[in-house]
């Protein structure tokens, strides 16, 4: 503690130094051509070469965020179909893919329910129905 005040006290001192010193003699000019040899060195392939790099790898990052997001969503849409078609008596194919569809709509809507129900759980929210009540 003691050693953290005597390093802030010597700071403290060396910063009041140099503000005297600054206002005795002036701010230091820049050399004549520092602004050329800047314009010059960013005009350089090297450093061109290393700001286009940094826009390829971001490009790259939110690439990849939306392939992660994109293979999180289909995860989770593989969770939510029937592992296993439950076996039914023989029926017209018409008939068959109407009852699929239903079972896979109330399958999705119960699931995208529990969510729901989870993310207000989550953010505080009421049920709507228990407010009613």
């Amino acid at each position: 503690m003691r050693a953290e005040q005597g390093k802030r006290e010597e700071l403290n001192a060396y910063t009041e130094q140099l503000i005297r010193e600054v206002e005795a003699e002036g701010l230091l000019r820049a050399p004549v051509h520092m602004k050329q040899e800047i314009l010059e060195r960013s005009r350089r392939m090297d450093y061109q070469l290393s700001v286009t790099t940094r826009q390829v790898s971001r490009q790259l990052l939110f690439y990849s965020l939306k392939v992660g997001a994109a293979v999180v969503t289909a995860l989770f849409l593989l969770m939510l179909v029937p592992k296993e078609l439950p076996k039914a008596e023989p029926m017209s194919p018409k008939e068959a893919g109407r009852q699929q569809e239903e079972t896979l709509n109330r399958r999705l809507n119960n699931g995208m329910r529990e969510i729901n129900q989870m993310l207000n759980d989550v953010l505080g929210f009421e049920d709507r129905d228990k407010m009613e009540d």
